[in-house]
């Protein structure tokens, strides 16, 4: 009877062994099918299995388009392939088995490398492979069709930050201070008197006689009408008008009192008035 020792070396040597001859599977997923042409190896001697478990379909029809080198069977009833029933009650498969067979005749025309196409059609959609016969150690012998809700997310690298770079600030250049200029005084020559000199009637050139005649006139009439000698727009205020438009003219006086017919009284009288 062998020993306990012995029957655990035992153990742990097979399970190694197991261990060592399990095959991986290959997994893809929904989208992935769906969207691109994947190519399965059935390697003869092994076979190869297609499991929708992870999506919660059911398989209804199994179609292989050249069926003499590949035989399939399914782990629940598939929907007949007539009657038109896409919700038949039998379909119920959720994993198919493929193997190689001996090749057999079947009036189909086959590919030169044994190569065919697989269609799955499910209870929500319908999955297309290429199957290739291969012999020698298989590489898988299982595809997993998982449900794209279990693709990993992307693993994000953190970003790297960027160095700060803190400029050093520029010095700036020295103030010089220029020396200032000594004040200097502005001696402003203080104002000399303007002496206003009143112009002698004598001593004027030629016409300022009559035109200051004129001024002393007109400022006599305007004495006399303010002190109500000479009523503004009489006759002889018409007349003293006329007589200082003569001296502005360059008349003489006595011209001037010819022509406008003034008192000749009145006339001195108002151009002294205006003289004072």
């Amino acid at each position: 009877m062998l020993n306990k020792t012995t029957i655990i070396a035992a153990f742990l040597i097979l399970t190694s062994a197991a261990k060592a001859t399990a095959i991986p599977a290959r997994t893809v997923y929904e989208n992935d099918a769906n969207s691109s042409s994947i190519e399965l190896k059935v390697w003869k001697g092994y076979g190869l299995t297609i499991n929708l478990m992870s999506t919660g379909e059911t398989i209804k029809q199994v179609w292989i388009g050249d069926p003499s080198r590949f035989a399939f069977t399914s782990n629940g009833g598939l929907c007949p392939s007539s009657g038109g029933d896409s919700e038949c009650a039998g379909g119920k498969a959720t994993v198919i088995f493929l193997r190689q067979i001996d090749p057999i005749d079947f009036p189909v025309s086959t590919s030169g490398d044994g190569s065919t196409q697989i269609t799955l059609l499910t209870s929500q959609k319908q999955y297309q492979f290429k199957i290739v016969p291969a012999t020698g150690n298989p590489a898988y012998t299982s595809l997993v069709v998982k449900s794209d809700s279990d693709r990993p997310l992307p693993i994000t690298r953190p970003r790297t930050p960027l160095p700060l770079t803190v400029e050093k600030p520029q010095s700036a250049p020295p103030v010089v201070h220029q020396p200032s200029p000594p004040p200097q005084t502005i001696k402003v020559p203080l104002p000399q008197p303007v002496a206003v000199l009143r112009p002698n009637p004598g001593t004027t050139l030629n016409g300022a006689i009559q035109r200051n005649d004129a001024n002393a006139l007109a400022f006599g009439l305007a004495e006399a009408g303010r002190k109500n000698k000479v009523k503004p727009g009489s006759t002889t205020w018409s007349k003293v008008q006329d007589a200082i438009k003569l001296l502005r003219r360059g008349k003489t006086r006595e011209e001037a009192i010819s022509l406008s017919q003034v008192d000749k009284t009145t006339f001195y009288q108002l151009l002294k008035w205006g003289q004072l």
